[in-house]
């Protein structure tokens, strides 16, 4: 295993980015955004792809972690949530905000801010 390189990914959403969302995606709406408004941070093994987050800026300051997949997450979970909120900070947000499975909040240790229709609202101010 090389060194995880994380990042934003400064390009259009690849394939390979898309194969990786899409779990996630699905379980929602089905739909990857992307645009002007979205920021898509990637994590890389060497030249190996293993995950991708898509993201966007609220207009209350929030960054919202919209979607996330990939393999091997116990490797890379903390780093990404450290690059993103980083990012956000630098935004000038306030907090990260995500929704997901129950099982996230063991492994975040987020904040759980609401549950609906069985996903759970997680927040983490920055």
């Amino acid at each position: 295993m090389a060194e995880l390189l994380l990042g934003c990914w400064p390009f259009d959403i690849t394939d390979e980015i898309e194969r990786l969302l899409q779990p996630a995606a699905n379980l929602a709406d089905g739909v990857i955004e992307r645009g002007p408004a979205w920021t898509v941070f990637t994590v890389h093994d060497g030249a190996e792809l293993i995950a991708a987050a898509n993201v966007r800026r609220t207009v209350d300051g929030i960054a919202e972690v919209v979607l996330v997949g990939g393999t091997r997450f116990r490797e890379w979970l903390r780093p990404l949530d450290d690059t993103i909120g980083k990012w956000a900070r630098d935004e000038g947000c306030t907090a990260l905000r995500a929704f997901g499975r129950k099982g996230w909040a063991k492994v975040l240790g987020w904040q759980v801010i609401g549950r609906e229709s069985g996903m759970v609202g997680y927040e983490r101010a920055l």
